[in-house]
């Protein structure tokens, strides 16, 4: 294409342009809103476990340092609830939603372990 061609065709796309601007075609395309926060789903089930995986760790880490399992799952218990709220504030900070039903889920992973932590046989 040669330099006067496309000086001819500049003119008669500039209205095209103008109109995709004025409809939005050409405007930034905006995030869709985020999904529903449901009760169910592999979110929660990964809150669950993460949030069991936190209890059991902590209190592990509490008895080996000379803990009773009493105040090993009470220390747990409080390490669990410090992590669940951060990773909240940090989803919320990152543009995301701070979720009450995933520390819903985070506190029922943390109960049924502490559950089976205090049940557990002690060698």
């Amino acid at each position: 294409m040669t330099a006067g061609a496309f000086c001819q065709i500049m003119p008669m796309t500039a209205p095209l342009v103008a109109l995709a601007i004025a409809t939005g075609r050409l405007a930034p395309a905006t995030p869709p809103p985020p999904a529903p926060d449901a009760w169910l789903g592999a979110d929660k089930a990964r809150h669950f476990f993460v949030a069991g995986l936190v209890q059991s760790v902590g209190f592990s880490v509490a008895v080996r340092a000379g803990a009773d399992r009493s105040r090993g799952l009470a220390l747990a218990s409080g390490v669990t609830a410090v992590v669940s709220i951060t990773k909240e504030v940090r989803d919320r900070r990152a543009g995301g939603r701070f979720s009450a039903r995933d520390l819903v889920w985070d506190a029922l992973g943390a109960a049924v372990y502490s559950s089976l932590l205090a049940r557990a046989a002690t060698r």
